[in-house]
């Protein structure tokens, strides 16, 4: 799978295991005190590797290409701090390296029958529609137990993730292996969400920070002190990808929507939602937007967890006409999603497009968007 495949799929996960095990820890009668335990000390394993920055960038013997991304990383976050405003801390001030201890294996779960996630509820960050692990048996255990309760599930690995500004996280060895555009939108990725976390709303935290990531690395390489047109070309080219990615799946998850609306019989339910996932697929390839690997075989679970980094990036985009606009709208919209009952609502208001319908009164409704579809058929 391609670069763009890679960023559009969400691999990089960031994951608010850290944040959920604090929470938990800190919570009267947690109900996993197993889970959080072992959580609890493979973060605290990371937290103790922990070496400075800088004093690693004074060893004349280290390796070019981590410090060519340690260098980097300290550019990236003074830029996220001083130009994009956002809040730093002191994260990324420190590296660890972790020989891949720190992947992160994430289970996540949905009704094979309709689009709705199985969730998790946490002190702090709320409900969820994931389950962060550190040990991949322990997720895949967890993943058949709701296998057998009728749910799709899926288990994917994570070499990133964030304790949402609780901790100082360190830039991960796992994490240091991007290629520069990647580690960049990485790192203004994770820092918008220690500056602006909702809870209970992981689609509006993941997209907005997709958002905030890629237009901050173009602006970090096409106009600010990264300048440099290769690079601005290759974060050019990878939101866009993002963007037609998320469209596209908006529009198949429409369809799927209206299948399961139909109200069909299992049997010819599950038939049509391997045509339409075939399908998907196809157009998927046809536009040069990855494999189609992850749409099919249909698997809810997989593909509620693509669609929670790239729901409605057009509102977030349209905010920013130009680099310039990029630190005013992401001010906008961390004022106008903090304490909100509906962030995406709060978005839409602020979409200069807004007068035009979808955005004033929240997206058209099923039976608008599926107007003259009579039938499931793709």
């Amino acid at each position: 799978m391609s670069g763009p495949a890679r960023a559009a799929r969400g691999r990089r996960l960031r994951v608010a295991v850290g944040a959920i095990v604090l929470a938990c820890l800190v919570a009267t009668g947690c109900r996993t005190i197993g889970y959080v335990a072992r959580g609890g000390l493979a973060e605290a394993r990371i937290l103790w590797r922990r070496q400075p920055i800088a004093e690693l960038l004074a060893q004349p013997d280290l390796d070019p290409q981590l410090r060519d991304r340690l260098e980097l990383v300290e550019r990236v976050r003074a830029y996220a701090g001083n130009d994009l405003g956002l809040r730093v801390g002191e994260s990324y001030t420190t590296f660890a390296d972790v020989d891949g201890e720190a992947v992160v294996w994430v289970l996540s779960a949905a009704r094979r029958d309709e689009l709705e996630a199985y969730t998790w509820w946490w002190p702090v960050v709320g409900r969820v529609p994931y389950q962060g692990y550190f040990e991949r048996e322990d997720a895949d255990a967890a993943a058949s137990g709701l296998g057998a309760q009728g749910y799709d599930t899926d288990v994917r690995s994570a070499s990133a993730f964030s304790t949402l500004g609780w901790f100082a996280d360190p830039l991960l060895s796992t994490t240091a292996r991007y290629g520069p555009v990647s580690l960049t939108e990485t790192v203004i990725h994770e820092l918008f969400h220690a500056t602006l976390y909702v809870p209970s709303h992981v689609d509006f935290n993941e997209s907005a920070a997709s958002f905030v990531g890629h237009r901050g690395a173009m602006a970090f390489f096409c106009d600010g002190p990264g300048r440099d047109a290769t690079r601005c070309t290759e974060a050019r080219r990878r939101w866009a990808y993002t963007l037609a990615h998320g469209r596209f799946l908006e529009r198949y998850v429409t369809r799927l929507r209206a299948l399961y609306a139909e109200g069909l019989p299992p049997a010819q339910r599950d038939a049509w939602r391997v045509r339409l996932a075939a399908r998907a697929a196809r157009a998927i390839r046809a536009r040069g937007l990855g494999t189609g690997d992850d749409l099919s075989p249909p698997n809810n679970a997989r593909l509620l967890a693509m669609l929670a980094y790239e729901t409605d990036l057009g509102a977030f985009d349209r905010l920013a006409p130009t680099g310039e606009a990029l630190p005013g709208a992401i001010e906008r919209i961390v004022t106008a999603a903090r304490g909100a009952s509906d962030p995406f609502m709060a978005v839409r208001a602020l979409d200069p497009l807004a007068h035009r319908g979808e955005a004033a009164t929240g997206p058209p409704s099923l039976q608008t968007r599926t107007a003259g579809l009579d039938s499931p058929k793709p």
